[in-house]
């Protein structure tokens, strides 16, 4: 039987599960790739990158889509092209991940042989265009880790293209 007592504030576990650690730091990886690519295309200042970073790039200014979209605007400005897919696959499993208790949403599997019975977690995610479903946290987690190579990969690309637009100009 399921236990659908309401928690208290202080039973709310911490979130030190080192899954959803991996997520959000890569995922502040992610973030600040896309600060670099647009701090590199808009070239401001030296005196003032350190305001361009800590106020114009602060997420509670600049959004993490926002950025995505001028990353891919700098990239069709450069003829190049910035993983989208999977860049928003990675911030829907984010999202899922950063948006649920540690131990959220168990499924239990009742096995014929006893003690055979197993538990896994599921997460709720939502693309980008909308679509929502239900997965197990483990299969998130791989969808995930496998988008963070690729967008870091794109990233890395995109920002070098950036510095040698700016070399050949100089």
């Amino acid at each position: 039987m399921t236990d659908i007592t309401p928690r208290s504030d202080h039973d709310v576990d911490e979130p030190t599960d080192p899954d959803v650690i991996r997520v959000l730091n890569r995922t502040s990886h992610i973030e600040n790739l896309l600060n670099q690519v647009i701090e590199k295309f808009c070239a401001p200042r030296k005196d003032v990158i350190p305001f361009f970073w800590n106020v114009v790039l602060h997420s509670s200014i600049m959004q993490l889509g926002a950025k995505i979209k001028l990353a891919n605007a700098i990239a069709q400005e450069l003829g190049t092209s910035v993983n989208g897919n999977a860049i928003h696959k990675l911030i829907a499993a984010r999202n899922a991940f950063a948006h649920s208790e540690i131990n959220s949403h168990p499924i239990l599997t009742v096995h014929p042989e006893p003690g055979n019975d197993t538990v896994h977690y599921t997460l709720h995610v939502i693309s980008n265009s909308g679509k929502s479903r239900w997965k197990p946290r483990e299969e998130v987690l791989r969808e995930f880790d496998e988008c963070f190579e690729l967008a870091s990969q794109s990233l890395v690309e995109l920002r070098d293209s950036v510095l040698e637009r700016l070399s050949a100009e100089l």
